[in-house]
């Protein structure tokens, strides 16, 4: 079955679709297409229209829940053989409000060589974590006497009281609705994981961002 790609504004790859399935560049399933070209979250969250020109755009007075309910969730496909990767598209036309290009950062699919989906949690141990902002947010390991260590409750990053904290749900790097939290499920700036300069992965509900790290699989992991 040939593939369709997506692309964003800019012209670049984001996505490709197969059937009423569709994927990331890495061949991850991130949603599914009902009606022709209304796009869902593997969720059942709705995410936004696919266009005519391959851009998938969601109006922002339009509730990524309001169709929650409506739709019937389909079972998970196979993992598709990866696409060979289309060349960069022309830059397209700015959308009309109240329109926005749901994957406008191009943050859908890992480029070679940097972590991926199935990634072992291990590697990001001595790794730093990191708000959009450039706020740090605590050291990745499981010395509970390191002060500076996300599993130190009475540390400064892993104290739930802590304004800064990522346990902290009422604080900008835990409050769901905030969109420096990698809880929030749509945020397009979620924090990353750095080691030695290097961006590791994104700490994020959102399965449109790639590399990206689960916060509930991390928060068990890190025994929190």
């Amino acid at each position: 079955m040939a593939a369709r790609y997506l692309s964003n504004t800019a012209g670049n790859y984001v996505a490709f679709q197969q059937g009423t399935n569709v994927f990331s560049p890495s061949a991850d399933w991130i949603g599914f297409i009902v009606g022709g070209n209304q796009l869902f979250s593997t969720d059942g969250n709705f995410l936004g229209y696919v266009l005519d020109d391959d851009r998938v755009a969601r109006s922002t007075s339009e509730s990524p829940r309001a169709k929650l309910g409506l739709i019937q969730r389909p079972a998970r496909p196979m993992r598709p053989l990866r696409p060979l990767k289309p060349l960069k598209r022309l830059r397209k036309p700015r959308l009309p409000h109240p329109y926005v290009d749901v994957f406008e950062d191009g943050v859908v699919g890992a480029e070679p060589g940097t972590l991926g989906p199935d990634v072992s949690l291990n590697a990001l141990i001595d790794s730093q974590l990191v708000a959009a902002d450039g706020t740090p947010l605590g050291n990745v390991n499981k010395n509970l006497y390191d002060s500076d260590s996300l599993t130190n409750q009475f540390g400064q990053y892993g104290n739930p009281y802590n304004a800064n904290s990522l346990f902290n749900s009422f604080g900008l790097y835990g409050n769901p609705y905030s969109a420096l939290s990698p809880y929030n499920e749509f945020s397009r700036t979620p924090p990353y994981f750095v080691k030695e300069g290097q961006t590791l992965a994104y700490l994020t509900a959102n399965q449109f961002i790639s590399p990206r790290v689960d916060p509930k699989q991390f928060l068990v992991w890190l025994g929190r």
